[in-house]
C-alpha cells in the first residue's frame, strides 16, 4: 500500500514523542519537541480547531494551571513551562490520532517498535559475544556507565554499593535511558501482536525482546498479556478436545515464563539486585508521605520542592543510605502524579488510564499502563499523556474489543 507524505510525518512525530517520553539522556528534548509539533501539524493535527470531545482535557489543564499559579508556595516558572510544554505535546499528539484514527496509531507503533525488538535482541547477543565492539561514554551527572555500538546498540551498567559488578547478560537500552522504558514500548507491541494483528511471529519477537530487557515490570506485564490472550482468545475456541489440548499447550508455553518471572522477582526482592526493590520501596513510601502532607493541592512540578519534602518525610533508616536518597527523584509515576497536583486533580488522569480510547481491551491495557507507570515516572510525558488524555474525552460511541479489532482488520493488515 502506498503511503502519503503525511503518513511519514505522523510516524516520525510519534517516534519523537516516544523519545521525549524516556529517550536517551543525550537526545536534546527541546529540539525534538519543536520538530514533533511541526511534523504533527504537517501530518494533520488540527490543534486550532478544538473538538468538543477534547474540552474535558482542556478543562483539566486549565485547572492545573490555576492551581499552580495560586499554590501558596509560589510558582517555579521554569518547571511550569516544561510541564505544560509536555501537556501541549501530548494534546497535539492526541489530536493527530483523533484525526488519523487509532488504526493508524496501531500500525505506526508496529512500524516503529518492531525494529526496536530486533535491536534489543541484537544488543544482548553482541554484548555477550563481542563486547569489544562497544565504546564507553559518560553522561554528566548520571550514575551509569554507558556503552554503544555505532549509536544503535546501547546498554549501561550501574555501579552502586549493592552491585559490585554486572550480574547476568547486558540489558539493552535501545534509544531510551534504561531497559525499563524500552520494555514499555515492547510490551505495547506484544499486546498489538497478540490481540490486534494476531501474529504469532510478531508476538514471539516481542516476547523475546522483553525477555532481553530483564525488566521485572516488563516480564510481569508480558506474562499477564500472554496469559490473558491464551485464556480469552485461544483456549476457549474449538471443540472440547481442542480446548483441552490448547489448555495443555498454553500451560507449556506459560511455565518457562512463570519460572523466569519468579526468579527475576526473587533476585530483586532478596538477591544481589535487591537494591532495586529498596529504591522502589523508598520512593513509594516517601511519595505517599508527601501526598499525606499535601493531599489537596500537591506540591507542584518542581523537583527541588520534592527533594525538600522527601528530605523531611523520607525513611531515614532505608538500606539505601543518605548518599543515595539525597536529591533523589521519585520513580513511581502514579505517586508523582498525585503529589504534584493533589488528589482531586489526579483523579481524571487515573480514570483516563482505564478509560483510554486508543486501544481495545481497556481493563487489560489499563492494568499494563498502571504497572508501567508505577515502575517509571513517565506519566507527564507526551506519549503517555496522549493515552491518558484520550480517556478524558467525551465518548459517544462504544465498541467491544472484538468488534473494534474485526472492524479494522483489513486496514491493519494493509498498514
Amino acid at each position: 500500500m502506498a503511503h502519503r507524505p503525511r503518513d511519514y510525518f505522523r510516524r516520525i512525530a510519534l517516534l519523537l514523542a516516544m523519545l521525549i517520553s524516556g529517550g536517551s539522556l543525550v537526545l536534546p528534548r527541546v529540539p525534538m519537541l519543536a520538530l514533533m509539533l511541526i511534523l504533527a501539524a504537517l501530518a494533520g493535527a488540527k490543534v486550532f480547531k478544538v473538538r468538543r470531545k477534547v474540552l474535558p482535557v482542556l478543562a483539566v489543564l486549565a485547572a492545573i494551571l490555576v492551581l499552580t499559579l495560586l499554590r501558596p508556595a509560589g510558582v517555579q516558572f521554569d518547571s511550569l513551562v516544561i510541564r505544560f510544554a509536555n501537556f501541549g505535546a501530548g494534546f497535539v499528539l492526541l489530536e493527530l490520532y483523533l484525526a488519523s484514527g487509532r488504526v493508524a496509531l496501531w500500525n505506526d507503533l508496529r512500524v516503529i517498535v518492531r525494529p526496536m525488538a530486533y535491536q534489543a535482541i541484537a544488543t544482548i547477543v553482541a554484548g555477550e559475544i563481542a563486547k569489544f565492539l562497544f565504546v564507553p561514554f559518560d553522561i554528566e551527572g548520571s550514575p551509569y556507565s554507558y556503552y554503544t555500538f555505532l549509536g544503535v546498540l546501547n546498554y549501561h551498567e550501574l555501579h552502586v554499593r549493592w552491585v559490585a559488578d554486572r550480574i547476568g547478560p547486558v540489558r539493552p537500552d535501545g534509544f531510551f535511558f534504561e531497559p525499563g522504558i524500552l520494555q514499555i514500548y515492547l510490551n505495547l507491541y506484544l499486546y498489538l501482536a497478540l490481540f490486534v494483528f494476531r501474529s504469532k511471529r510478531q508476538a514471539l519477537l516481542a516476547a523475546m525482546a522483553v525477555l532481553a530487557t530483564q525488566s521485572t515490570a516488563g516480564l510481569v506485564t508480558s506474562l499477564i498479556l500472554i496469559a490473558s490472550f491464551l485464556a480469552t482468545e485461544y483456549v476457549i475456541r474449538g471443540s472440547l478436545a481442542a480446548r483441552v489440548l490448547k489448555t495443555v499447550g498454553g500451560l507449556i508455553i506459560l511455565t518457562p515464563l512463570i519460572v523466569v518471572v519468579a526468579l527475576n522477582v526473587t533476585e530483586k526482592l532478596s538477591g544481589d539486585l535487591r537494591g532495586s526493590f529498596w529504591a522502589r520501596q523508598y520512593d513509594l513510601e516517601t511519595g505517599l508521605n508527601v501526598i499525606a502532607a499535601n493531599p489537596l493541592l500537591g506540591i507542584g512540578f518542581d523537583y527541588k520542592d520534592y527533594y525538600g519534602a522527601a528530605g523531611r518525610l523520607g525513611d531515614s533508616d532505608t538500606p539505601l543510605g543518605a548518599s543515595l536518597t539525597r536529591d533523589r527523584g521519585n520513580t513511581n509515576g502514579l505517586v508523582f502524579l498525585v503529589y504534584s497536583v493533589g488528589i482531586p486533580l489526579s483523579i481524571p488522569f487515573l480514570i483516563g488510564i482505564f478509560r483510554q480510547r486508543l486501544f481495545p481491551h481497556r481493563l487489560l491495557v489499563g492494568s499494563a499502563l498502571s504497572l508501567f507507570l508505577m515502575a517509571e515516572s513517565m506519566i507527564f510525558t507526551p506519549f503517555f499523556l496522549m493515552i491518558l488524555f484520550s480517556g478524558m474525552c467525551y465518548q459517544s460511541q462504544r465498541r467491544s474489543p472484538a468488534g473494534a479489532v474485526a472492524a479494522n482488520a483489513r486496514a491493519q493488515r494493509s498498514g
